[in-house]
Parts: structure tokens; sequence; C-alpha cells
């Protein structure tokens, strides 16, 4: 493989790293003020995002404060500033709050409002009259946005407590002079907050601007900002180019806010990447170009690969008739012959082995259904005994009819196959239960419920019978009432269920899953007998006969009965 190994890399390498070398070093240059260009086009266009949102909240704001002091209860409320008693201007309170509270719910960002009358009195939408209101609005907040008899306008952010301590920005707007007073809402600090901080995450510094360049929110490392972009004025985003990185600021309408931002020069080279990536795709065609010039002196080499290659897959895949087509004078052709050599014995080997697999499974299934009979023929022989004893000749003739028809089935297991069609099955149970109701005398009986277009279906031989077998002798035997069995027969997507299910004494759960783990094998009478074998010996044949396609399931509780299923693939012809 040396003479293949130097041929390839020794011409890879030297086109690869000429190719990429070259390329990368244009490449660079090229693009690192494309990348400086975008990054700052990117930064402008989330801080024009979040300046549209902030004018959306507060239009928002200014449409909606201006239909409140538009209704007109809320005029007349604020006009009135005497009442007949403090009872009729509690229940005009009242009505006030309910008017507040209906406004209130229809923004989520409204913590709460309230009218100050222009006899300075203030009414909450609380409901309730607090000293703690007339003491709130004396604060600076509150006295510095009215000092200028604006119309309306934003407070600076402060707390208050209704009932729990809140950071909010209020805004006030004064009701039309024949009314007076002025409706002040309360906007819950972190709806703008939450625009400043999802800002953030583009920029290293963000500051919220209020009037006299007062400081309202800051986010990121503190960083001298130049004083012209704290006092942005226009519409537009005004962009600031300094030593340390670009400085952007913008102001929002309708208001005397505005907002600066600060990203420093390395946040700008955390966008290596965008470098990264256009190298890729140069590396990306210097590679194809090297293809392209290698593909004349590689093909002869990578050829010969290929075919081996594709023939492992299909062995892989269990395709032995595979060839190789290829002629090479190097070590290729010794790995060749190897491989065809290996591929003849493997082929010759699977056949021994499915051949020696088929008869081992048959000769096991053999010689379970040798377990069965015996243990069969010796309970049936003794009941004929017994009848024979009572001289009840009718019912000894007619157990021995049954007793031939069942060993005529017995002798012809190695004569065509180990299966049986469920209609051939169902005479043969029919044969065991007449012997079996001479043995056990009105202690059970039978109800079979199958499906029609399943009794053509094939089944492994004497499947059934052993089931029926443990339900009588397991299930009745210490019962002093009759028992009942059922026999049912079902085809479920592409599979057969067979179903036998009894009310009789049942089992433990711990004992039925060992028998379906195989964990507890037949054990024997001191007689010789078998015990519990039919419902070992059906896992037995089941793995067998299905491996994993067949399953046994025991559903059973002691003094519960039990039901025994075996779910098994459809066979619509016998199998070997």
């Amino acid at each position: 493989m040396r003479k293949i190994k130097n041929k390839i890399l020794g011409s890879v390498i030297l086109i690869v790293t000429l190719s990429v070398t070259a390329i990368s070093a244009l490449a660079y240059e090229q693009f690192s003020s494309i990348l400086e260009a975008q990054a700052l086009r990117e930064d402008t266009i989330h801080l024009e995002q979040t300046t549209n949102q902030m004018n959306h909240l507060i239009d928002d704001v200014q449409k909606y404060a201006a239909n409140m002091v538009n209704d007109e209860l809320l005029q007349q409320f604020a006009a009135r500033l005497k009442y007949s008693s403090t009872y009729d201007e509690l229940s005009a309170y009242r009505d006030v709050v309910t008017q507040l509270t209906k406004f209130n719910v229809l923004r989520d960002y409204l913590e709460s409002s309230a009218i100050v009358r222009s006899d300075g009195k203030i009414f909450w939408s609380s409901l309730y009259i607090d000293p703690y209101f007339e003491r709130l609005l004396r604060e600076d907040w509150y006295q510095d946005a009215l000092k200028n008899n604006a119309k309306s306008g934003f407070t600076a952010p402060h707390l208050i407590q209704d009932p729990e301590s809140k950071k909010i920005v209020s805004f006030f707007i004064r009701f039309d002079p024949q009314y007076g007073g002025v409706l002040l809402l309360n906007i819950d600090y972190a709806a703008f907050e939450s625009l400043f901080q999802y800002l953030g995450q583009s920029f290293d510094q963000v500051a919220w601007i209020g009037p006299g360049q007062s400081l309202l929110y800051q986010q990121g490392t503190a960083t001298e900002m130049p004083a012209h972009t704290l006092s942005a004025d226009s519409q537009d985003i005004q962009v600031v180019k300094h030593d340390k990185g670009y400085y952007l600021a913008s102001a929002f309408e309708k208001s005397d806010w505005s907002v600066s931002t600060f990203t420093s020069n390395e946040r700008f080279y955390e966008w290596v990447g965008y470098i990264v990536r256009y190298w890729a795709i140069f590396l990306a065609l210097c590679l194809v170009l090297c293809f392209l010039l290698f593909l004349p002196i590689i093909s002869n080499i990578i050829r010969p690969i290929l075919q081996m290659t594709k023939a492992m897959k299909q062995v892989s895949m269990g395709n032995y008739n595979v060839q190789l087509s290829f002629r090479s004078n190097d070590e290729l052709s010794v790995l060749k012959n190897g491989f065809e050599t290996m591929l003849g014995d493997i082929e010759q080997q699977m056949s021994e082995r499915v051949e020696q697999e088929r008869w081992k499974r048959k000769m096991t299934a053999e010689l379970l259904f040798a377990q069965i009979n015996p243990h069969f023929i010796y309970n049936t022989l003794n009941t004929v005994v017994y009848l024979a004893r009572k001289k009840n000749y009718t019912a000894i003739e007619e157990m021995v009819e049954s007793f031939i028809g069942i060993l005529h089935d017995a002798v012809n297991i190695g004569d065509t196959s180990l299966y049986i069609t469920v209609e051939q099955e169902m005479n043969i149970i029919n044969h065991f239960v007449t012997i079996q109701k001479y043995r056990y005398a009105d202690r059970f009986e039978v109800v079979w419920s199958v499906e029609e277009e399943a009794k053509g279906d094939y089944i492994p031989k004497s499947l059934i019978q052993p089931l029926v077998e443990n339900a009588i002798f397991h299930g009745f035997s210490e019962k002093e009432t009759v028992g009942h069995i059922e026999i049912i027969i079902r085809k479920r997507s592409g599979r057969l269920l067979v179903s036998v299910r009894d009310d009789g004494c049942g089992m433990s759960q711990e004992k039925a899953r060992s028998i379906m783990k195989g964990t507890l094998p037949p054990a024997r009478l001191p007689s010789g007998a078998m015990k519990q074998i039919g419902l070992w010996n059906i896992r037995e044949r089941i793995e067998y006969l299905y491996g994993q396609e067949g399953r046994l399931v025991i559903r059973s509780s002691e003094q519960g009965g039990t039901k025994v299923s075996v779910l098994l693939p459809v066979r619509q012809q016998p199998s070997e």
C-alpha cells in the first residue's frame, strides 16, 4: 500500500498547501473592511428596531391617555369639587374606580391610574384615600414634570407602594381647563426596561437618557460617552467613531428621551466568524480545483479501491455473489485474490450452517413433541383403564376413537412439516377435549371463538392442546365448581393471536414471568410425569420456530384464572 499512499499524499499535500495559503492571505485582506461595515450596519438595524418599538409604546400611551381624559364620567368627577355629603363623594369615587379599572385592564403595561383634582385631592384607582399619595405627589418626579405647564408628558422613573414597592414611569395629562385636574397613568418600568435589555444583547453599553442628560437606565460596562452622543435630537441615528469603538444615538418621537449605545472594537473582532466562513468557501473552491487537477492522476488508483469498497458493502448486507473486475499490477491484486477466496469460504460455511440450523430446529421440535406425547398417553390410558373397570364401553369406544385421531396426527410430524392449519388443530383439540371430559366429568366446558378467515392459516402442531390441558389439570383440579375455557383465535395486522383463557386457580405473577422468560424449567414429578411441560414446551417451540417474531404472554393471578396468549406471524403456507 506504500505505492498508493505515496502517489496520493505527495500530489495532494503540495497543491492543497500552496492553494490554501495563497487564497487565505487574499481573503483576509479583502474581507477585513467588509466585516467592520457589516457589523456597524447590523448594530444600526438593532437600534432602529428598538427606537421604533419605544416610539410605538410612547404613542400608544399618549393616545390612550387622551381617550381617558375625554371620558365623560372622569371629566365630571374631576370638575366637581364639592358634594352634599361624604357618602355622595365616596359613591361617585366608587364609580370612577370602576371606570378606571376598565381602562387599566386594557393595557398590560398599566399598573394603576389616578385623578388629581384641581383642589389637590387625589383619587386612586385602588378605591382608597391615603395621605401617602398626597405626600407622593410632592416628590420631585411629579413636581418637576408639571412645573413647565405642559399639557402632558412623562415623569422620571420612581418607586411607589401600591401595595408593594414597584418601579414605574408615570404619564400625566391635563383635563381641559373647563374641568381642571390631571389624569395620572402609572406605567410598569419593566415595559421600558425590557426593550433596553434586549438592545443590550447587541451592544457593550446601552443608556436611556432623559431631560437634562439625566440617566434613566444603563446596562453594560460604564464607558465615558462623548457629550454630543447624549443629546441626539434628530430622528436619524447618529454614528460617532471613537478610538475605542463606535457610539450610536437616537431620539424618541413625542418625548424628550433618547438612547445611546456603545460597541467596542473587541466586540467587532468577535465577528471574525464571517472571515472564517468566507475562508471555508475559498477552501472548498480550492479543494474542487485540486480535485479537477488530480482526477486524471488518481482515477486509476481509486477505481479498484472503490470496487472493493462496494463489494464489501454488498457482503455486509448478505450478498455474497459479487465479483471484482479490475486488473492491477500492485498490492491490490493480492487483496483481490484474497477477497474472492474469502467470499467462497464464507458462502460455503453459511450454507452448511443454515442446513445444520434447519435440521437442529426440526429435530429439537420433534424432541419437544416427544415430551408431550408420553405425558398425554399416560393420562389417557389411565382414564381408559378406569372406564374399563366401570364397564363403560360406550365411553371407552368414543375415547379410543378420539385417541386414534390424535395419534394419527402425532405420527405425521416428520412426513410433511411441523405446521398444521387452524381448522385441523381445532379438530384435534375437539378429540382431546372429548378424552378429557371422561377424565374430568362435568368439571369444565370449552367455548370456541375463532375468526372464519383465520381457519386456513398455519400454526405449529399441538400448539393449543398443551394450553387446554394445563387449564384443565392445573386450573380446575382443585376447584369444586365447573370451569370455563375459552379458545380465541384472531388476525391482527398481519399477525395471528391465539389465546386460551380459563377461570381456574391461576398461578402467581412471579411464576408466570419466570415461565415467559424461560427461567423456570419443567420440573419432574416422582412418577416421571412432566409438570408445567405445556407452557415451557410452547415457549421453547416458539423460540425455535419463529425466533424474535413469536411471543408468549401469560396473564394470571392466584384464584383469578389464567390467560395464555401466543402471537405469531401469519403463514398461509406450511414451512419446513
